[in-house]
């Protein structure tokens, strides 16, 4: 995708749109393109995730192989989106049907949604995937474009709290986090973004290296978002019995950079609807002093 990214650096864009009250026009075009499954980047991507031997598909494969028509999306000459500096704020990836890697994937890109956020705007692709005309797999990945707009609100002032809700909100939260239980860990190395680069062909500069990433503002490198959450997805079975059922969903909110190094905790929250155990698991990735949330994700079965 270096060729993209080359693009990306000298796209106009309409800011007009993006500084109105209402929404900005999204492209119709459809960018499609026939996947043929490589074995062996398969192997090796599922080697870099721990993705343990399967005949299941790792359920973010066909996503991380749509990055280049998310791309081309993005890059459409009449969309008002920039490229660089959009962030990955959230993922909703379905696996309609078993996918089977011998066959060709017939993939769909489109821009879907667009809605105001309080920091700009954030917008929707989704990726549809078929096989023999069928519907397969559907991933939807949202992006924050932010801009100082009239539909952004400002920051909201802080209000006083009665006497006593402090202490109530603080407590709840530790109760909570003492049911949590550490499912895993991640160890997250300071060259994880550029091994995962050479896969999924992402080389976005603030996964490379600290001095790329202080060009846009980052203390260090920061792991591809695709690549915990990918982690997050294949370390679930450790000590789950769960893990012998077929991933159907999975549903991430994206909250804070992993800056490289890094090891992170993989936490399931306690489930307030125990008849649904079984079918879904919420899950909360920190880092190791728990001081920082990264992700927050819901795997339905």
């Amino acid at each position: 995708m270096l060729s993209e990214y080359s693009k990306a650096l000298f796209k106009r864009v309409d800011k007009r749109q993006l500084m109105q009250f209402k929404p900005p026009r999204l492209p119709q075009r459809i960018h499609t393109k026939t996947l043929h499954i490589d074995n062996k980047h398969y192997s090796k991507y599922c080697e870099e995730v721990a993705w343990p031997n399967s005949d299941k598909m790792h359920p973010l494969y066909l996503q991380m192989l749509s990055l280049p028509l998310q791309m081309r999306c993005l890059l459409d000459k009449q969309g008002p989106f920039p490229l660089l500096g959009l962030i990955h704020c959230a993922n909703d990836v379905h696996v309609i049907e078993d996918c089977d890697l011998s066959e060709p994937f017939e993939c769909r890109v489109r821009f879907n949604d667009v809605r105001a956020h309080s920091k700009g705007w954030e917008v929707d692709i989704v990726l549809d995937a078929l096989q023999n005309g069928q519907s397969v797999y559907r991933a939807v990945s949202s992006y924050l474009v932010k801009v100082k707009a009239v539909h952004v609100a400002p920051k909201p002032t802080h209000t006083h709290r009665k006497f006593g809700e402090q202490g109530r909100d603080t407590t709840s939260q530790v109760l909570e986090n003492q049911q949590r239980e550490l499912i895993a860990k991640i160890d997250a190395t300071s060259d994880t973004g550029r091994r995962y680069a050479s896969i999924s062909g992402d080389y976005n500069p603030i996964h490379l290296s600290t001095l790329s990433a202080k060009l846009f503002g980052f203390k260090r490198a920061i792991a591809h978002g695709m690549w915990t959450l990918a982690c997050v997805a294949s370390r679930l079975g450790d000590g789950d019995a769960s893990h012998t059922q077929d991933i159907k969903r999975i549903v991430c909110t994206f909250k804070k950079p992993v800056l490289l190094p890094e090891v992170l905790t993989i936490y399931r929250l306690p489930s307030h609807c125990p008849s649904a155990v079984k079918e879904s698991v919420q899950l909360e990735v920190s880092s190791i002093d728990d001081t920082i949330t990264h992700l927050s994700v819901q795997i339905d079965y």
